[in-house]
């Protein structure tokens, strides 16, 4: 009998910290997060991250940047209306066209990324990214072109 029990475990201890791996091998790399978040999130195209979820918000961001995120969603259930971001800043649009984002990613710093995506034409964002227990996460978004930077937005501190 216990052969028997060991054997139906034994698949359960290798299958699920592979299962586990997975889910966090999406931010073993800066890269390897801002690919899988393009990958994953396409406003329009019925790929859409819940704002709003702590969970799905952290599955990209690092804690600071979830909880300003939280903040802001709470703001406008409160209010009901925009409260601090009236745009998408991961595509630095309210619009969106039909386009795959095609991220181009080039390193700059050690936790500084230039991308270049895709959508009404092309668009530049530095990300700037964390080491966190659960692997790389976004802790600010900047834009060159128009000057913001997403933890100010959210902050309250530039509109």
């Amino acid at each position: 009998m216990k052969r028997k029990s060991l054997l139906v475990l034994f698949p359960l201890c290798v299958f699920i910290p592979l299962a586990q791996a997975s889910d966090n091998s999406a931010a073993s790399t800066p890269e390897s997060l801002i690919l899988s978040l393009y990958s994953h999130y396409r406003p329009g195209q019925n790929k859409e991250i819940d704002w709003c979820d702590r969970k799905s918000i952290s599955r990209y961001c690092d804690t600071n940047l979830t909880d300003l995120y939280i903040k802001n969603c709470e703001c406008e259930v409160r209010t009901k209306e925009v409260c601090n971001l009236d745009f998408d800043p991961f595509y630095d649009a309210q619009d969106f066209d039909e386009s795959e984002p095609n991220p181009r990613i080039k390193k700059i710093s050690s936790s500084s990324y230039e991308i270049t995506i895709t959508n009404l034409g092309e668009t530049k964002l530095i990300y700037e990214v964390k080491k966190t227990r659960a692997g790389w996460r976004v802790s600010d978004i900047k834009s060159p072109s128009k000057g913001w930077s997403l933890v100010q937005l959210l902050s309250g501190e530039a509109k």
